[in-house]
Formats: structure tokens, sequence, C-alpha cells
């Protein structure tokens, strides 16, 4: 099933002004950090627009998140990993809810779902580095493997994060849709 379009499509300024708000939500959430390692809300964020708005949607808030908070995190090798694993992401999400159009209708599955892009996140992370920094063999599964702890805490982190993002960020969109028929979806309580 694909993102159902809106009823009234927003102006280009409106959906600049979205985007430059999603993107600096997603950019302090990346920036402060909490005591648990690669646990924040970014992954469920990409997720729910790409399964609210669909892809472009994700990809451009993937893209301009992941500049802007690099300007201040750092840019490095890990860059262009990071947007292909996010991306990859994304891609997975439309897949799955293209294939299993009952996703969108139960909270319990895209939960799982978000979850489980906490490890795929990781291993392409783990496997792009591997590319660019010449890894083969056994240096990439050492590499992946001593990774995994960060993943198991990234997937923990989008488990427990999911709800909590979707109901606020239904409600936004829904707020920005003016009437919110588009953003309905996506399930509301199981």
């Amino acid at each position: 099933m694909k993102p159902q379009p809106s009823a009234t499509k927003p102006s280009p300024v409106r959906a600049v002004a979205l985007l430059g708000l999603l993107t600096a939500l997603c950019t302090v959430l990346r920036i402060v950090k909490v005591p648990i390692p690669n646990v924040q809300p970014v992954t469920d964020i990409l997720m729910i627009v790409t399964l609210l708005l669909g892809f472009r949607w994700g990809f451009s808030l993937t893209m301009s998140t992941l500049i802007v908070s690099n300007l201040f995190l750092g840019f490095g090798l890990w860059t262009l990993p990071q947007i292909v694993a996010y991306a990859c992401c994304m891609v997975i999400v439309i897949v799955m809810v293209t294939i299993l159009p009952v996703i969108r209708r139960r909270i319990w599955l895209q939960i799982g779902l978000a979850g489980l892009l906490g490890y795929l996140y990781g291993f392409i992370v783990s496997l792009g580095m591997a590319v660019i920094g010449s890894l083969n063999g056994l240096g990439f599964w050492a590499y992946y493997v001593s990774g995994l702890p960060f993943d198991t805490y990234h997937a923990i982190g989008n488990l427990v994060f999911y709800p909590i993002v979707l109901a606020i960020l239904r409600q936004g969109l829904q707020r920005f849709d003016r009437g919110g028929a588009h953003f309905e979806t996506l399930h509301k309580s199981r």
C-alpha cells in the first residue's frame, strides 16, 4: 500500500518549512546524547515520516538531518555509509508495507520493524566502513560483531521511542495537514 496523497498538497514554502522543522528536530536529537550510546529516536522519526509521507520525504529528511547534524558532530568516512544505511532502512520500510499492508494498521508490527531497523542500520554502516576502509573477510566480521552491542542499544531505543514519537508526529503532522485525513493511515492504538 502506497502512502495516500494528501487531499491538498502543501505549498512549496510549507513543505520546506516542514522539512526544516523535522530536520532541526532530528539534528537536535542526534546531538543531544543520553547516557546510553546510540539511543535516540531519529530512526523512528525517519520511519514514521516515510510511512506517512512517502520515500521522498523520508530520504530528504535523512539527507538533511545527516548533513546538518554532521556539521556539528563532524564529517568523516562514516557520513556516506550513514546516508546509505538510512536510505536502505527507508526502502525496507516502503517494501515491507507494500508486501504486508497490515503493518500500517498494527503498531506492534511497526515497533518490531523499528527495532529491526536498528540492526539493519548498524550492519549497513559496518559494511560501508568495510568497503571504504578496505576491511575484508574476518576484518569486516570483527568490526561488525564489535558494534553489535551499540546496534542492540539502537534497536532497543527504537522499540521504546516508537509509540511516543508516533503519537507526537501524527498529531503535529495532522495540524500541518489542516484536517489530517492523510495521516490516519497508521493505526492509533494497537
